[in-house]
């Protein structure tokens, strides 16, 4: 078997486009792909239970200062006086920055999770399609066998 794939920072990488890839191949390049799945979506629900970790510490924190002090926090809408989320979210960022920026962090990390699994999954369908490729080159009579 040809060594054409590498674990990259970005996942799995062709080392060398333009091997030709037997049946045999791309069978073992699809269960890594398969076992690397699996890992990403158990890092990806790690990621979601950190995330609600996150909030559920912001939450508390917001609510413990918002119980000791006597700031009001601006109020959300579009009439006069009102301030856009953004700016809401800024406001809290500033009062329990340690609480709340940890909460930016986890949701960065969920969606990074996130991102990697719907990317190993078309890796997946491309690896399909090249399995496909390669057993009706393989089976063509003359060709492979």
């Amino acid at each position: 078997m040809t060594d054409v794939f590498q674990r990259g920072e970005a996942g799995f990488e062709f080392i060398s486009e333009d091997a030709v890839l037997t049946p045999a191949d791309t069978d073992v390049y699809l269960k890594r792909l398969n076992n690397e799945l699996a890992k990403s979506q158990l890092n990806l629900m790690r990621a979601r239970d950190a995330e609600v970790k996150a909030e559920r510490v912001f939450l508390e924190a917001r609510t413990a200062f918002l119980f000791a002090s006597s700031e009001e926090p601006p109020e959300v809408g579009r009439k006069v006086g009102q301030v856009s989320q953004k700016q809401a979210d800024e406001w809290y960022a500033v009062r329990i920055s340690k609480e709340y920026w940890a909460l930016r962090a986890a949701k960065v990390v969920r969606q990074n999770a996130s991102d990697y699994v719907w990317q190993v999954k078309t890796q997946v369908e491309v690896m399909r399609s090249l399995n496909v490729n390669a057993k009706a080159l393989y089976d063509t009579p003359g060709r492979g066998r």
